[in-house]
């Protein structure tokens, strides 16, 4: 600091006092642009979900098992629709929605389907804002819950969201623990909530349990001790499923054809790495040796994201294994058809998770600031934002008519409602005569 002669050294002006301001506007810039204020997020996130799913939004439809298994069964079976398992294992969001969507008018069913998952979509995308997120700060991973390229069965149709609670469990896992009593509530409701939604509980648990092995605390053994319940009472029933003893639908395998192992690796290189890094411009075939190359560049790449040295290594690594343990499932169950797999389109929903975790790992790269391997993390991100662009919009679905039925279903009438996809067997919702 420079004092004038004969003023006093109060009123003296530093020099670097602009420089300073200026570094100080520079650093609240970037941290807000870094991780804006929550609401901005979840605005910007719902935004990206009306201009994916416009029509969806705009005219609500049902959409496969939500109208002939989850509000049928509810409309019929009442409470107890709660605790019947489908494809062999619970299935807890779409039978509570189902069950609260009965105290509604009929003919506002679908929007409450659509509204339940926008709503679930954007919890999951807000919760990576969390001040308990130990990768490093950035919106990149909310944004990225509502930028996956694959998400035709996914975005807005409940039916699937088990593929985003699962993202939510995994959320739950990286979080640092609870300390205050509402964050306890919290990560304890949607544990059961998600570890009850699909099975992806049974291949986390042990990455819960590893987790409450490393920091031995309260918080993290019950919340272990929960997933490992929600994961044994998910794997009695499937066990029991594929026994026969439970007369549900949905078989072990899909499929018709036969296993055929050449394609094991040609199913991640085309759905997750031609996806992501092609994007609209894949092909609808590579030669075999081509994919397969995709498929070992994926894993390996992926490895590299999830052990590199850094921030935050441990909850990177259990995003890789959850990458590979969720691939390893969706090629077990689709296993009779491997060949179709590799096809753009082709149950999108098993591989929503897996490019969910990639994009992550990216993201946690790019927000550490390690020089050239951060901005080129950045620039792939980019990269895959703009050659994915013109298939980010979603088609809208034909309109059923859904509304034409409210009316005689209100008066208790029996009727027979058709849903997509197709408004034909078996996507016809039959619900019976009731008082």
């Amino acid at each position: 600091m420079t004092a004038v002669p004969g003023e006093s050294p109060a009123l003296a002006v530093s020099p670097l006092l602009p420089t300073d301001t200026s570094a100080r506007r520079l650093s609240g810039l970037r941290a807000f642009l870094t991780r804006p204020p929550l609401w901005i997020t979840v605005l910007v996130c719902a935004a990206i979900l009306v201009a994916r799913r416009p029509a969806q939004l705009r005219n609500p439809q049902l959409w496969a098992e939500e109208g002939t298994i989850w509000y049928a069964e509810a409309h019929t079976m009442g409470a107890r629709a709660l605790l019947r398992s489908f494809g062999g294992y619970l299935n807890t969001t779409q039978r509570v929605v189902a069950a609260l969507a009965q105290w509604a008018d009929p003919a506002r069913v679908p929007a409450i389907f659509v509204t339940a998952a926008f709503l679930l979509t954007i919890y999951v995308a807000a919760r990576t804002q969390s001040g308990r997120f130990p990768l490093p700060p950035s919106v990149g991973y909310a944004l990225a819950v509502v930028l996956v390229p694959d998400t035709f069965e996914v975005l807005l149709f409940l039916n699937n969201i088990d593929r985003i609670t699962a993202a939510g469990l995994i959320l739950v896992l990286l979080s640092r623990d609870a300390r205050r009593w509402w964050e306890h509530a919290h990560d304890f409701a949607a544990t059961v909530l998600f570890g009850l939604t699909g099975p992806y509980c049974i291949l986390f648990a042990p990455l819960f349990v590893w987790r409450a092995l490393r920091r031995r605390t309260r918080a993290s053994v019950a919340v272990a001790v929960l997933v490992t319940g929600c994961a044994l009472i998910q794997g009695t029933l499937i066990g029991l499923h594929e026994r026969g003893k439970l007369a549900d639908a949905g078989p072990v395998a899909m499929g018709y054809g036969k296993v055929e192992p050449g394609r094991i690796l040609a199913v991640p290189g085309m759905r997750v790495a031609g996806s992501l890094f092609v994007g609209s411009r894949v092909p609808a075939d590579y030669s075999l040796p081509v994919e397969t190359a995709l498929g070992i560049g994926v894993l390996a790449f992926v490895g590299y994201l999830a052990l590199r040295r850094g921030a935050a290594r441990t909850e990177r690594a259990w995003l890789g294994i959850a990458f590979l343990l969720v691939v390893v499932a969706g090629l077990y169950r689709c296993r009779l058809v491997l060949p179709d797999m590799c096809h753009a389109v082709y149950g999108n929903r098993y591989f929503y998770f897996p490019q969910l975790m990639v994009l992550w790992l990216l993201v946690a790269l790019a927000a550490e600031g390690r020089r050239w391997r951060s901005w080129g993390a950045a620039a792939l991100l980019v990269w895959m934002f703009a050659v994915n662009l013109p298939r980010l919009r979603e088609p809208g679905l034909p309109d059923m008519r859904w509304g034409d039925y409210a009316a005689r279903s209100r008066a208790g009438e029996a009727v027979e409602i058709p849903t997509n996809p197709g408004g034909v067997e078996p996507w016809i919702v039959k619900l019976p005569a009731r008082k």
